[in-house]
Formats: structure tokens, C-alpha cells, sequence
């Protein structure tokens, strides 16, 4: 034998023990990196896609409420639609547009006499 004597050594035996140990504890390493940059990635998109689903529900929700407030508004403009047309065709006829005349301008046919009385105002 040639060098010096090292008592402390390790068996070839234990050798590979510890470096088949430290391959294995390596492997290990390797899988749980990647296991984890796989869940981050899902993660992202889970998250990305999750955002998108609330914006669009958002957008969808005030697009209701413009439709409700059109719906309303439209509404709105036939009733008054309506009674302006009623009022058109009133004032086609000769003898609602003299009795509007008459009641508006307190106008009077020959030998008619107009009286104003009071409208009573109720004290409640």
C-alpha cells in the first residue's frame, strides 16, 4: 500500500449508498421543481382566466342595466307618444277645439254668460 491509511473511509459499499442517497434526493429535487413551476403555470391561467370571467360578467351586468334604463325611457316616449296623438286628433275635431277655446281664453258664444266660481281647496 502505497499513501497514507485513512481509517475513516468509507466502504465502496457505503459509497454508493450515500451516492445513490444523493442521485435519489436529486431526482426528488427535479420533480418537485417541476411540479411546482406546473402548478404556478395552471395557477396563472386559472387566475387569467378567472379575471376574464369577472370583467365580462361586469360588462354583461351594465349592459343590462342599459338595456332596463332604455326599456324605461322607451316606454316613457310611447305613453307620451300616445297622448300626444290623442291631442292631435282631439284638435282635428271643430268642437273640441271651440270648447278648448272657449275654457282656455274664457271665450263665449253670442248670448252666453261665463261665471267663475272657485274650486274648492281641500284643508287636509
Amino acid at each position: 500500500m502505497k499513501g497514507p491509511r485513512i481509517y475513516n473511509s468509507l466502504s465502496p459499499e457505503e459509497r454508493m449508498a450515500r451516492l445513490q442517497r444523493k442521485q435519489e434526493k436529486r431526482i426528488k429535487e427535479i420533480h418537485r421543481v417541476r411540479r411546482n413551476r406546473i402548478i404556478a403555470v395552471f395557477a396563472i391561467i386559472f387566475i387569467f382566466l378567472g379575471v376574464q370571467i369577472v370583467i365580462t360578467h361586469a360588462q354583461t351586468n351594465r349592459i343590462n342595466e342599459q338595456v332596463q334604463t332604455s326599456k324605461r325611457s322607451l316606454s316613457n316616449i310611447n305613453r307620451e307618444k300616445k297622448s300626444l296623438t290623442s291631442k292631435r286628433d282631439n284638435l282635428k275635431d271643430p268642437d273640441y277645439v271651440a270648447k278648448l277655446v272657449r275654457f282656455k281664453f274664457l271665450y263665449s258664444k253670442p248670448n252666453e254668460t261665463i261665471y267663475n266660481i272657485p274650486e274648492e281647496k281641500d284643508n287636509n
